[in-house]
């Protein structure tokens, strides 16, 4: 078909996938949830969807994310390798960096498909194409279905080549997450998807219940692994008792206890609604008097689900810390408003950041931990520093202390990091069309749907018209 041709038929096919929307995010959600009955405001329906997708997830899958925390930790005993590649945990990366706090050094996010051999293991989701390779080296692959992946519910709205790509087959292990692919929870009248992507939190959410039981069945064989981050040591004896939950019983499963922990973390953000709130009425006013939405973060966290992605909106754009052209290349006025997303309250690069922002007269706002072990840092920190913070439900390390690893595992911060910013950007959507008299702004469709590259690029080019 030419392309002239292909894009005539571009309205045609998004005016059916908007018309399966009600139908994906009905009653066949997860089988037995029911979200079309849900009111309030997109914030609280949100929030409600993502909730209910990751206790479907635990009530359905708790069995095979215990499989795969004996699987990975018989690997790191066995010696082998184990790989985190492409497991869908927001757009572009996981939860996962070199200084990250409270990650264990287990997985490599480096995969090397040649370097791999019998015996090592991979958790992917369903856009790795090496699977048939890395399968037939003898590489233990767990999987999980990505929108980005003929794995995915819904698989006849994409791409004949998406469609194609399949992971479950070659899968040793699967953890089903009830993604679709279209990747959003929320309909908005005049949005061609669902809005709103929650594969960040499903897939943050899941590895870390997966490395929090696998570190401690290391810890029941007298193995650990290094800690990343600048924790101090956790020593138990000479602690502070008020900071210090105790060591964890290395008879008792520890992913429950996570999982419970980020619910109640992810209740506690409508605690801080009322910031919310004022944060989307800063982002829509910069909005309507001609700046730009930046969302920043250090590593890829923010920065990736501000920028083209699936389910989120045209008019932000994201500003990645790390990256060393950025301070550079930051185009950034007063006219503009920027949310900080960040891990750890005093990091110096985030400082240094807040500081041009400041430089170029924009407003900013900041979402994430306040704390180090429920303690404000003394000195310069961000959510000090900004307009406005919202992040008290989370702290910068980890939640467990195990016998044997030198600072405690399994930090929420990523994950309340994700849900505090588009909560936020379910905000900025209602207070626009508010202020508006009822204009709806543009959202991305997934590129891997049909039609659904150019829909991005005509969204990108109205909105920058």
């Amino acid at each position: 078909m030419k392309r002239r041709e292909a894009l005539r038929l571009v309205p045609i096919s998004i005016a059916g996938m908007a018309g399966m929307a009600g139908t994906v995010f009905g009653k066949e959600m997860c089988g037995q949830c029911d979200y079309s009955g849900h009111t309030g405001s997109l914030a609280h329906q949100y929030s409600l969807k993502v909730r209910e997708r990751l206790n479907w997830i635990r009530k359905n899958q708790s069995h095979n994310l215990m499989e795969a925390a004996y699987r990975i930790a018989q690997t790191v005993e066995n010696g082998g390798q184990c790989y985190q590649y492409a497991w869908d945990a927001g757009h572009s990366e996981a939860d996962s960096w070199p200084d990250r706090n409270g990650e264990p050094e287990i997985f490599n996010t480096q995969m090397i498909v040649e370097k791999t051999k019998k015996g090592d293991l991979v958790i992917a989701s369903g856009q790795l194409t090496s699977a048939k390779q890395l399968k037939d080296k003898g590489v233990i692959i767990i999987g999980r279905p990505s929108p980005w992946s003929g794995d995915a519910r819904y698989p006849e709205l994409l791409r004949d080549d998406i469609q194609e790509m399949k992971l479950k087959p070659f899968a040793d292990l699967w953890i089903e997450t009830q993604a679709t692919s279209l990747g959003g929870v929320v309909n908005v009248p005049g949005m061609p998807a669902p809005f709103g992507p929650v594969s960040g939190i499903v897939g943050k959410t899941t590895i870390w219940m997966m490395l929090a039981d696998a570190c401690r069945i290391l810890a029941r064989r007298g193995i650990s692994v290094p800690v990343k981050g600048d924790e101090p040591k956790v020593s138990g004896d000479n602690t502070d008792y008020q900071n210090f939950s105790g060591w964890v019983n290395l008879h008792d499963p520890l992913m429950d206890n996570f999982f419970d922990e980020v619910m109640n973390q992810l209740e506690l953000i409508f605690a801080d609604f009322g910031k919310i709130r004022k944060i989307a009425t800063m982002a829509v006013d910069s909005v309507l008097n001609g700046g730009t939405i930046y969302g920043y973060s250090l590593q890829n966290s923010v920065y990736g689900e501000a920028s083209t992605r699936r389910s989120g909106l045209s008019m932000t754009q994201g500003v990645k810390g790390a990256d060393p052209n950025t301070k550079e290349n930051f185009k950034g006025t007063d006219k503009d408003f920027v949310i900080m997303g960040i891990t750890k309250p005093d990091d110096k690069t985030d400082l240094e950041f807040l500081d041009l922002f400041r430089k170029r007269g924009m407003k900013v706002a900041s979402i994430g931990p306040m704390t180090r072990s429920a303690k404000v840092p003394q000195g310069r920190t961000v959510p000090k520093e900004t307009d406005i913070h919202a992040g008290r439900m989370c702290d910068t390390y980890g939640l467990f202390a195990v016998p044997g690893f030198n600072q405690r595992i399994c930090p929420t911060s990523g994950i309340v990091l994700d849900h505090l910013y588009w909560t936020t950007i379910m905000e900025v959507v209602e207070q626009y069309i508010q202020k508006t008299g009822g204009d709806v702004p543009g959202v991305y469709l997934s590129g891997a749907l049909k039609g659904g590259m150019e829909h991005l690029y005509r969204m990108r080019e109205l909105y920058l018209k």
